[in-house]
């Protein structure tokens, strides 16, 4: 019987080990993370943590400052102007969010039944999603013009008012006038997630409450909403938290005026540290909101994570 030997001076190669096998592939994994991980500690970490830490100084533009502790918030609590914009983002943030519910809700409704070009009216119902919001506020701000205005011209047209309305410079309709602005530029986002919501449910429990004699109401409240109830819930705090960082649409429609009275929270900030060179204070204003953003961010991760689990 043949019998195979190995000549002297050679022999079988070691095995390769479990540990050396997977060591490599951790070295791999962490070069892959590398980049994302210098991008986050360079436009995200380090931002925060310098604005932060401005909050607590004097410093402004050139000037690096000295440390004055709480000085800047409680020269923030004791401003009127910082109490008015904190309650213009409530207002708006809140109002506008509701709204946006409410009719992206009813056109998801809407666009979810079978019509000839269904497709090229979603498209169109999603296209101010996608529309740059710089260009959306220089076109809301041409709307709103008071002398040569499309809105204008209809309130003249209609025969609503024989007097010109200043949306933007009268401090009891500019606000509204932003909102209107703000709702138009955020529906198409509720639109387009209540209509994937809605494709998503099953048809066997609408076909099935049907059977029990359920109305098109009663299944509507007792079948649909109820398995929308996750999608609706991460919607709305994500454009909570949107909108009340939204800065660009009051900025360019408004600037915070007239005299102040449409200013949120980003365009104060930006009022502080830019025009009056006050970093500290202007930073204390966007400090000051981090703990509601750090609640609703928990509570979007807390709802995401209760969704996987299901």
């Amino acid at each position: 019987m043949a019998t195979s030997s190995v000549p002297a001076g050679f022999s079988s190669p070691p095995l390769p080990s479990r540990k050396r096998r997977h060591k490599p592939d951790w070295l791999v994994a962490y070069l892959f993370l590398a980049p994302a991980a210098a991008i986050f500690a360079a436009f995200v970490a380090y931002p925060l943590i310098d604005g932060i830490s401005t909050a607590f100084t004097s410093r402004a533009v050139a000037q690096p400052g000295v440390f004055v502790g709480l000085q800047n918030f409680a020269k923030l609590f004791a401003d009127p102007q910082f109490r008015l914009a904190a309650w213009n983002s409530l207002v708006l943030t809140i109002g506008t969010v509701a709204v946006k519910l409410v009719l992206g809700l009813t056109f998801a409704v809407l666009l979810s039944q079978p019509m000839p070009m269904r497709g090229v009216i979603r498209a169109l119902a999603f296209l101010p999603w996608a529309v740059p919001g710089m260009i959306a506020s220089l076109s809301w701000k041409w709307i709103f013009d008071e002398q040569s205005g499309v809105l204008q011209y209809l309130v003249f047209l209609l025969g609503l008012s024989d007097k010109p309305v200043y949306w933007l410079s009268d401090p009891s309709v500019a606000l509204f006038a932003v909102a209107i602005a703000m709702v138009w530029q955020g529906l198409p986002f509720f639109t387009m997630m209540f209509v994937a919501a809605l494709a998503s449910i099953p048809s066997d429990l609408n076909e099935a409450a049907a059977i029990d004699g359920a109305g098109i109401v009663r299944r509507f409240f007792s079948v649909t909403l109820p398995q929308m109830r996750g999608v609706m819930a991460v919607t709305f705090m994500l454009s909570t938290i949107w909108t009340f960082n939204s800065f660009e649409m009051v900025f360019v429609l408004t600037g915070g005026g007239p005299a102040g009275r449409t200013h949120i929270m980003p365009t104060l900030a930006y009022d502080f540290a830019i025009a009056q060179s006050q970093l500290g204070l202007g930073s204390a204003v966007i400090v000051s909101v981090v703990p509601v953003f750090v609640i609703l961010i928990f509570l979007l991760t807390k709802r995401m994570l209760n969704r996987d689990g299901e």
